[in-house]
């Protein structure tokens, strides 16, 4: 894509938010954008595509510092028996992958992305040894000790490790008549806490929900350490206190969005969760 100034390419990004089914802030795009035009990565691994919002915010930031940034990104684009996704309401896989590439089409950067469609596990069995990441984002399904596991031995000294959904906060859908709990911001929080505490991240940033770590020296990870991190924070799932608000909240939300008489009002029930629970936009 053709050289602009900074500021054009943040509102670039600005104008693809108002197009694209956006799922995080506009404060935590800007944080993307920034920490891709400032850091330059070489190589960007994007656990959690959704529809290509961050995707976008971190490759117009890296054009906008004039980087040769490659992304790859990594989604199943489709809800599984063992991950659920956002995606799923607007059809299956093929119908997603469709957006998203037209998303990275209309924003400029379909040149500086590589999709693939499937689970992070599936990925890394097709991943040379020698892909090399120098910034990895994590926002999938709140599994963080599976992706660093994966693709810990791909970090490069120094590299940055951005996760999303980090609040604690408990949510709930309704699905087939059922409902479903989301933990993935309470074992985010926990994994990522403890992994600072022992010495593997050094936590940099939050922005909203968003935290940005850096991995000092990942060649020196333990993972059978690593392991019994992530099995003791799951342990801590057995018994759990949380508010009620943002799983009432949450559940409504759900029930406009999957109800189509309903889902004209998810939109204000959605902006409304997002400013009781600190969601809300800022910037």
């Amino acid at each position: 894509m053709g050289q602009m100034e900074h500021t054009d390419y943040r509102a670039l990004l600005h104008a693809t938010l108002a197009d694209v089914e956006a799922l995080m802030s506009r404060a935590v795009y800007d944080a993307l954008f920034d920490a891709a035009a400032a850091q330059g990565p070489k190589q960007v691994l994007e656990i959690g595509t959704a529809h290509g919002a961050g995707t976008i915010a971190l490759a117009l930031g890296a054009a906008s510092a004039g980087h040769e940034t490659q992304i790859t990104t990594v989604d199943t684009l489709q809800a599984l028996p063992d991950i659920p996704s956002s995606r799923a309401r607007f059809g299956g896989p093929t119908v997603n992958e469709e957006i998203v590439r037209r998303n990275f089409r209309k924003a400029g950067v379909d040149d500086r992305i590589t999709l693939y469609v499937g689970r992070s596990d599936d990925f890394a069995l097709v991943t040379h040894e020698k892909f090399a990441v120098d910034m990895l984002v994590l926002d999938a399904d709140g599994r963080i000790d599976r992706d660093l596991a994966l693709f810990g031995p791909h970090l490069l000294a120094g590299a940055a490790v951005i996760v999303d959904d980090i609040d604690g906060k408990v949510s709930a859908a309704l699905r087939r008549g059922r409902l479903a709990i989301d933990l993935k911001h309470v074992i985010s929080q926990k994994l990522t806490a403890r992994l600072v505490e022992e010495g593997y991240l050094r936590l940099e940033k939050r922005t909203v929900d968003t935290s940005f770590f850096r991995a000092k020296d990942p060649n020196g990870w333990d993972y059978s350490r690593m392991n019994e991190i992530a099995i003791a924070c799951y342990r801590e799932l057995i018994f759990l206190e949380t508010s009620v608000f943002p799983v009432l909240a949450s559940s409504i939300a759900s029930l406009l969005s999957s109800t189509p008489l309903l889902r004209p009002l998810y939109g204000g029930a959605r902006a409304i969760y997002r400013r009781a629970t600190g969601h809300g936009d800022q910037g």
